[in-house]
């Protein structure tokens, strides 16, 4: 009974640090990968609130897995250093039970969220990175509002040119209006002067309604019969409504169909059997190769080689010596022939073999991270807890530092090594590892040190140590 509330009591002590900080470091990563780098994507286009919601909780969500390793070493420096700082893990410690029996509870917990991660990451992620992909998409292909300035020709909608003279304090109601139209793509034949007018947009802002008062509109016709012959015609109107089509500025959805080839879009069989196809496909671009170089080249060439048993010559220079003009450049053309068919092909399957391998290359990777940020969350929390048990201290002061170093560390050795990856300087199943093989004996230290009440963090011991060494001894 005792245990079972010392565990309830861990737990307690855990679980509200690490959702806040997942909380915190999820609004952070946002604002930095979402709003501030597609910010100017997002500005002068008139999108609906519906369609910004809908991509802010698709960026929220897919953000969740990268914040859970900081959410939880955060927290369970946090919790470890609070439960050591109020002197009730000392207090468990008397009572007999070892570190990894007080700290069991919670490593349950982190086992269970890593578990929870990889099936996030197998089989949620990828549909939240394909609509969201494809949303953002097309937020960023679609044209910005309109938007007229006084005094200067507005080109911005297809087919139409604009020019207000001047606009009211509500900008509503314009003056001296220009509008010529090219939508019979015969040049400038339909123009239109007013010189008032208002300007408003339909319900489902696929057209701008322009209506004008006091003006004239002119249009040149061109005779089918007669092409040099053209006809003016001249319309003055009181008040005359103009509707501009206004499709490009609207947003138009991609088929998601398109994206689903990309490797963020795909689960872990899925890119287990894309990787397969790739090999294959790569492997069987050698072979072609090989067929090609032992059957065409080679070939092309001997035959014309057999020439040199027929003249019954020993030395190449008695060979060419043996053949007249036109035979010797018919051979030289050909030998160039031959090379630059060879060359051509040659190059062209090499960079087929090269994009199969970066393909490739990218599906490893993103297999490997599938996997890597689940295990994460266990390493980084052996690194925690007992950091939180040395230091002795909660709350958001040294915790929050100690972590954030941490975290720094292991985010810029994960990236230097997926570099190396991409380059192709490293495997992908070495590089994306690897920033947990090198956290890994540092975890083991830090929870060997705190199972044995280590101070190894404590500044006045080393403080002692230095003054005891320094320390002049008394002369005999």
């Amino acid at each position: 009974m005792f245990l079972k509330k010392l565990h309830s009591l861990t737990l307690k002590s855990f679980i509200p640090p690490f959702v806040i900080t997942l909380f915190v470091s999820v609004f952070l990563f946002f604002l930095v990968q979402v709003v501030i780098t597609y910010l100017d994507d997002f500005i002068g286009k008139g999108l609906k609130t519906f369609d910004l919601l809908k991509l802010f909780t698709y960026a929220w969500i897919a953000i969740i897995p990268q914040c859970i390793p900081l959410a939880v070493l955060l927290a369970s420096i946090m919790s470890f250093g609070n439960l050591a700082e109020n002197y009730e893990l000392a207090a468990m410690k008397s009572s007999g039970l070892s570190l990894f029996k007080i700290i069991q509870p919670v490593f349950v917990f982190i086992v269970v969220l890593a578990g929870v991660t990889f099936l996030f990451n197998n089989f949620i992620l990828p549909v939240v990175h394909l609509k969201s992909t494809s949303l953002l998409y097309d937020i960023r292909q679609k044209k910005p509002t309109v938007n007229i300035k006084e005094g200067i020709f507005y080109n911005g909608i297809d087919n139409y040119s604009l020019r207000v003279g001047k606009k009211s304090h509500n900008k509503d109601t314009l003056k001296e209006i220009f509008i010529y139209d090219h939508s019979q793509h015969q040049g400038n034949t339909i123009q239109t002067y007013a010189k008032t007018g208002k300007i408003t947009t339909t319900a489902d802002t696929s057209d701008l309604v322009l209506t004008l008062r006091d003006g004239n509109r002119y249009e040149e016709n061109i005779e089918s019969g007669n092409p040099g012959k053209h006809n003016l015609s001249q319309i003055s109107f009181k008040q005359l409504q103009v509707n501009i089509p206004l499709e490009d500025f609207k947003l138009k959805r991609t088929n998601e169909e398109l994206f689903k080839g990309n490797e963020e879009m795909l689960n872990i069989w899925q890119l287990d059997s894309v990787i397969d196809s790739t090999s294959r496909i790569t492997q069987k671009r050698i072979q072609n190769l090989k067929k090609q170089s032992s059957e065409l080249f080679y070939t092309r060439t001997a035959s014309f080689m057999k020439l040199k048993t027929h003249y019954e010559l020993v030395g190449v220079k008695n060979f060419y010596d043996s053949l007249n003009n036109q035979q010797f450049q018919q051979a030289v053309q050909n030998a160039l022939n031959i090379s630059r068919t060879a060359s051509g092909n040659v190059d062209a399957l090499e960079n087929g073999i090269k994009e199969e391998e970066n393909s490739k290359l990218r599906f490893l990777i993103e297999w490997h991270k599938k996997i890597v940020i689940c295990l994460a969350c266990i390493i980084l929390f052996f690194i925690g807890a007992p950091l939180g048990a040395i230091i002795k201290k909660g709350g958001l002061g040294l915790p929050v530092i100690v972590s954030v170093f941490f975290f720094l560390a292991y985010y810029i050795l994960t990236e230097m090594f997926l570099q190396l990856a991409i380059d192709g300087n490293m495997e992908p199943r070495y590089a994306m590892w690897m920033p947990l093989v090198i956290f890994l004996p540092i975890s083991v230290f830090l929870t060997y040190k705190a199972a044995k009440d280590s101070v190894i963090f404590d500044i006045t011991v080393y403080y002692s140590w230095i003054e005891k060494l320094f320390k002049k001894k008394p002369i005999a």
